[in-house]
């Protein structure tokens, strides 16, 4: 993980017309610039030059002693296409008109300096970047004069922004700053879905550290006096595989600069994977402020654990309470609590996930207040997390100094507004919004939803039930979760009639959801699935996982691989989908539900399980890892679900309401069909108790 100063000290440097105009006259402002303003002498320190020649740059530099220096070359008047365009870097001469400059000379006036980072606002070359790092500068960005077609202001200055707001964080490195700015402008900037295509506004780094969205092995390890963590905490601190952070579900309503089109599963995957990071940034470096026992220890908590109740602190300074469960002798020591809450929450963070309309249902219309995003058309998009992220971004959205949501162009947070958007981000997401979100725009890019308002289902790609997430077990959750619904405000839709916000909690387990997902999956073909891969019997772990990321990819529109899918870790290891899915599809696929003994069967054949493991709630966890890895992958593949009669009365059973499968045969019966009075419930072995079932001709030969 790449390192940054504890301090940022800035120089800027501008030349042309500002970035940020969206009209072709308009007074100069500091342009990205503006997320430091406010930050004098606590986490940042700016200086601003203008329209000054590369001399006078040098002598501010030996003056002023920047860790980051940032040049902007401005930009072109408004183009006959209508548009601005990045202009090359100038500096002014001392006779005579603005003249380019060398990279060698360019790198000479930083010789000596102990920079970390530079940023170029303007056209330079693979050449500059290299003469830079010769000079001991770890990440430079730029954007590449060959690029064509010419990058349009427009996106320069929302990815600028974007940037420029994630270094605020005092967590964030410049490569992070650099992914999160870069799925912003993904979902915001029009660019067409696919892993394979690259937009031509995308700027370069040049650094050690590839750009990545930050991650659970970002967290650094603790500090404890006496302790060696050489070979993991997990094998210096006995019993912490049983530390568990307890944090019940939630819904949140976000409101999202843009219109209808921007529900989508290709820009909502985008912003739901920053939005994620968001998070991350914010709890990988919290600080414990306080924590007391519990009253009352959870009953499903491992024997002889406790529970503390943890008050901390974020990297921005936002308050929020879990709970943290495990034993005694970790949670009565203050810097293991610490590290196992940034562990534990920086892995649950990563389970965020969006959810769309079911498909052949209308986006949400587009509405705008004046006290929403400064005006700002905004669309209500559904986001499912934990409690605790619920009431850290609803904390978070209040601070005008925090500027991570306005970057992802998030307008609202539930029924609050977010107090950092200020007119030029509102003029910013307005031009973006007229450029990139009409229907026109988004069908020539090939990136229109199943179905918007006044449209037919089928105009564009088929919208599936949503974006991927990566949940993890790191984080267990409490078994009873519940969900709190978070209405967005009522606000004037764009075509100027009332929208009143759905104000109903969507409950994903309950009857009427069901029927509407039946009915709407019904109304909306899907497009055929053409699988790669031999016959289930006959496929390879290697051929299994690249066909399912290829059906990801074609689907769900995500960016994913073999080698990094999933991103779940189950009993510390990293989630076996492949035996999963052959063990689920053998005992009649998702739909038999809990008449799968997910713990007692499923579990001991993944490479996931040990002997000696410890988990709670295995069965549950299994059952939601199908549901969100594999359950559309199965319904592309009926073929592999293997339909099993009752070996007591040879029917079937669509509703499927108590199979059970012989753990020595692997026959299927109704449970209500073996009559022996011994037997117990049938919730003995479909919620994943362990228990052993052993059909009537398996026992008959055991005795005999």
């Amino acid at each position: 993980m790449a390192s940054r100063p504890s301090k940022w000290r800035i120089l800027a440097v501008f030349g042309g017309l500002d970035l940020d105009a969206i009209e072709d006259v308009k007074e100069p402002t500091c342009g990205a610039m503006q997320e430091f303003t406010d930050l004098a002498g606590s986490s940042a320190e700016l200086l601003m030059l203008r329209d000054k020649t590369l001399d006078e740059v040098a002598k501010q530099l030996t003056v002023w002693r920047p860790n980051l220096v940032y040049f902007s070359s401005g930009a072109s008047p408004v183009t006959e296409a209508g548009h601005r365009t990045l202009t090359n870097l100038l500096f002014k001469a001392a006779n005579g008109p603005e003249t380019a400059v060398d990279p060698q000379d360019l790198a000479a006036i930083l010789d000596g300096q102990e920079i970390d980072a530079v940023y170029f606002d303007g056209f330079a070359t693979a050449a500059h970047a290299e003469a830079l790092r010769e000079q001991g500068v770890a990440h430079v960005v730029y954007w590449d004069k060959t690029l064509t077609p010419c990058p349009k202001a427009l996106h320069v200055t929302q990815f600028s922004h974007a940037f420029f707001a994630t270094l605020r964080n005092k967590s964030a490195t410049v490569p992070e700053a650099f992914a999160l700015a870069l799925h912003s402008g993904h979902a915001h900037c029009g660019s067409n879905p696919g892993p394979m295509l690259r937009p031509s506004w995308l700027p370069e780094l040049v650094s050690d550290f590839e750009p990545l969205l930050p991650s659970i092995d970002s967290v650094p390890l603790p500090v404890v006096t006496g302790a060696d963590f050489k070979n993991g905490v997990a094998a210096a601190v006995p019993g912490w595989e049983n530390v568990r952070l307890l944090a019940p579900h939630a819904e949140l309503r976000l409101l999202v600069c843009g219109q209808s089109t921007i529900i989508d599963s290709h820009r909502l995957s985008y912003l739901g994977e920053a939005l994620r990071a968001l998070l991350v940034l914010e709890v990988r470096q919290l600080s414990l402020y306080s924590h007391s026992p519990c009253e009352r220890t959870p009953a499903h908590l491992p024997t002889n654990a406790t529970a503390t109740r943890c008050s901390l602190r974020s990297a921005s300074n936002a308050h929020a309470t879990v709970v943290l469960g495990g034993p005694p002798q970790v949670l009565e020591h203050d810097s293991l609590v610490e590290y196992a809450l940034r562990q534990t929450l920086v892995a649950d963070s990563l389970s965020l996930q969006f959810r769309l309309p079911p498909p052949g249902i209308p986006a949400p219309v587009a509405r705008r207040s004046a006290a929403i995003a400064n005006g700002t058309d905004v669309v209500d998009a559904l986001v499912v997390t934990s409690v605790w992220a619920v009431h850290l971004l609803r904390t978070l959205s209040q601070y005008t100094s925090f500027r991570g949501l306005v970057a992802l162009g998030f307008g609202g947070v539930g029924s609050a507004r977010v107090a950092g958007f200020n007119s030029t981000d509102a003029a910013r997401y307005t031009a973006l919004t007229s450029a990139y979100d009409t229907t026109e725009a988004l069908r020539a890019a090939g990136n229109l939803p199943a179905a918007l308002p006044g449209g037919k289902p089928g105009d564009g790609p088929s919208a599936p039930s949503g974006p991927a997430s990566y949940p993890t077990m790191l984080a267990p959750k409490h078994p009873d979760q519940r969900k709190e619904a978070d209405a967005g405000a009522q606000a004037q839709p764009a075509n100027g009639h009332a929208v009143q916000a759905n104000e109903e909690a969507s409950q994903e387990d309950g009857a009427g959801a069901a029927k509407r997902r039946k009915l709407a999956a019904a109304a909306t073909p899907t497009p055929v699935w053409k699988s790669q891969r031999p016959r289930m019997k006959e496929c390879s772990e290697a051929q299994f996982m690249e066909d399912l990321c290829a059906f990801h990819r074609e689907r769900n529109g995500k960016n994913v691989t073999p080698e990094t899918f999933p991103d779940a870790i189950l009993n510390g290891s990293r989630l076996d989908l492949y035996r999963l899915y052959k063990e689920v599809t053998t005992r009649g696929g998702i739909k038999v539900g809990n008449g799968i003994n997910w713990k007692g069967q499923v579990f001991p054949k993944m490479n996931n399980f040990t002997a000696h493991n410890r988990m709670t709630g295995v069965g549950n966890a299994l059952k939601r890892h199908y549901t969100m890895y594999l359950q559309e992958y199965e319904q592309a593949h009926p073929e592999d679900v293997i339909q099993e009669t009752c070996a007591i009365c040879g029917g079937t059973d669509e509703a499927a309401t108590d199979w059970v499968s012989c753990d020595s045969c692997n026959n299927w019966v109704h449970f209500s069909c073996d009559g022996r009075s011994h037997l117990g419930t049938f919730k003995d072995y479909a919620k994943g108790n362990g228990a052993t079932y052993n059909c009537v001709n398996c026992s008959n030969a055991k005795r005999a």
